[in-house]
């Protein structure tokens, strides 16, 4: 017995030190960004992986920096936005394909899925011609949108994994209490399933934020920049400031790390939705 206990403490501290392992091999890109981004800007990256001196003129520089808050302000509007979209669409998108079966549905269902697998270039040219058309060219409507239609495949996806995973008799009773389809929705199936809804829309969030392609595609004006060009900016033809380039970056992720650890407890329960069903 006491050789099974203690077996099975080793076996648990060998998995603890893996787990602990594989995370500091995952985020040490990242530690050493937030570290190199507090390097002394006369200190050379030749010097040594690690700053030798520690200072915080870089973030000085970065928050001094022509447009960077303003570009700030601008993704977290698009991604917001196109966030929200997103989820309009693909909440009755994914409830029809989760409580009706239809002629196609499966079919459909693929066609998702290989409309995600176009590259975005491909879609660049033929959106910026209709977006100078219709006079949306330097706007941010034209982002919104394309974030919400190039996220849209997989939200669908997803939401409609996770109505799945609710029981329909739920709803059905619901409706023999008095409640149209639409409102056992609303009162029912949404409340249930918030932790999925919030996960997808950090998932939209996220890559809203770090679109590029686009957000260079149709903005041209320094006041409706986004973040992703600003970042960008660092690298010129001859030169490139790798100190701000680092230090714009880490800020550039604060606000995705806020949101993630503010939402954090709906996320881990929406990742898990639609895993069993009941």
């Amino acid at each position: 017995m006491n050789a099974k206990k203690v077996w099975a403490g080793f076996t648990n501290l060998f998995k603890y030190i893996s787990i602990f392992i594989f995370v500091l091999i995952w985020i040490s890109p990242f530690l050493w960004m937030v570290m190199t981004s507090f390097r002394d800007p006369t200190e050379p990256f030749s010097s040594g992986v690690f700053p030798q001196n520690y200072v915080l003129t870089n973030y000085a520089a970065a928050l001094k920096r022509s447009g960077l808050m303003i570009a700030f302000w601008n993704s977290f509007k698009v991604a917001f936005l196109a966030s929200i979209v997103a989820l309009v669409v693909a909440i009755p998108a994914g409830y029809g394909f989760s409580r009706y079966r239809f002629k196609g549905h499966s079919a459909m269902m693929v066609f998702l899925i290989i409309m995600k697998t176009l590259p975005g270039v491909l879609l660049a040219l033929a959106i910026f011609l209709i977006a100078g058309k219709v006079g949306l060219y330097d706007t941010h409507l034209p982002l919104i949108l394309i974030n919400a239609m190039l996220t849209l495949p997989l939200s669908i996806w997803n939401i409609r994994t996770i109505f799945d995973g609710v029981n329909i008799e739920m709803e059905e009773a619901a409706m023999v209490d008095g409640c149209t389809q639409l409102q056992a929705i609303i009162r029912i199936l949404l409340p249930i399933t918030t932790p999925g809804m919030m996960a997808t829309l950090a998932f939209v969030f996220l890559l809203s934020w770090n679109e590029y392609l686009f957000a260079t595609t149709f903005i041209s004006s320094p006041d409706k920049v986004l973040v992703p060009p600003v970042i960008a900016g660092y690298v010129g033809q001859f030169a490139a400031d790798y100190n701000g380039l680092i230090t714009a970056s880490v800020m550039a992720s604060v606000p995705l790390i806020i949101i993630f650890v503010s939402i954090q407890r709906y996320i881990v329960g929406g990742l898990s939705m639609g895993a069993v069903k009941g």
